[in-house]
């Protein structure tokens, strides 16, 4: 695995790459630099995803609690922004829902600290402002795993009843990926539609419009803008529920357990 990027790191780069002519590091090109500081500037405008501690036994409850970087305990707020709410019980549900569905494992093979971190940290970068948005984070997260897991399948499908039943579920799953995506984007548009009209023909004895023209309400019309062009619009341990069973995103497996204790 490669070393984390760092500022530290970077400054000694730039210290070798500015004054050391001995060769003993490599120093970055021109190229190089600019997309580390590129990194850097996208970091910094960004909060870190919150990092848990999970601990696993077959077939026992996932022990799950958010910890700093020292992997001390730091207690749950962190987690529950990141399904945009302040309940704590709301939090444990979204997780236990991402934990099934997103993530690959049974209760005999639970999964991995590293999974699970993976998959909280795509739902971070969604940045639910609510609990409906983080509704739909989970949502499209779990979908985009299944979508590139029916992909996996269909690239190894040797016949054409396989080649078909796992393309087809591929393309319903990224469809559906889609239209969460839109679903997402109209919600924090609260409905509202903005029309630019560009081009403007006036004939002898017409008048014009010359501006912007709002809509708003999500497409109903009213005296002002009827028959104006409307957009498309297409269609610590898990500290909050202690002995909650998680449900299964696989109907032939069991359900995976989670445990909690409070902190």
């Amino acid at each position: 695995m490669t070393e984390p990027i760092n500022r530290k790191t970077q400054a000694h780069k730039r210290t070798n790459a500015e004054g050391s002519a001995d060769g003993a590091d490599a120093s970055p090109t021109p190229r190089q630099r600019a997309v580390i500081e590129r990194y850097l500037k996208l970091k910094d405008s960004r909060p870190d995803a919150p990092r848990l501690s999970v601990k696993s036994k077959p077939n026992q409850p996932l022990e799950v609690m958010q910890v700093d970087d020292a992997g001390r305990p730091v207690g749950n707020a962190g987690l529950a922004l990141v399904f945009g709410t302040t309940e704590a019980a709301v939090a444990s549900i979204l997780l236990n829902s991402l934990i099934n569905s997103a993530c690959d494992g049974t209760p005999g093979h639970p999964p991995s600290e590293q999974d699970i971190n993976g998959v909280l940290a795509a739902v971070h970068g969604i940045r639910a402002n609510d609990e409906i948005e983080a509704m739909l984070a989970v949502q499209m997260v779990a979908t985009h795993f299944a979508a590139t897991r029916a992909l996996r399948r269909l690239k190894g499908s040797d016949m054409v009843s396989q080649q078909d039943s796992n393309g087809n579920l591929a393309v319903k799953l990224l469809r559906t990926f889609t239209a969460q995506t839109e679903a997402l984007q109209r919600y924090r548009g609260k409905g509202q539609q903005k029309v630019t009209v560009e081009h403007v023909h006036v004939h002898t004895g017409g008048q014009a419009i010359v501006g912007s023209v709002r809509q708003s309400g999500g497409g109903r019309d009213n005296d002002e803008n009827r028959g104006q062009p409307h957009a498309p619009e297409n269609a610590g341990a898990i500290t909050f529920a202690p002995g909650t069973t998680l449900p299964s995103a696989n109907e032939a497996r069991e359900a995976m357990p989670v445990a909690s204790s409070r902190r």
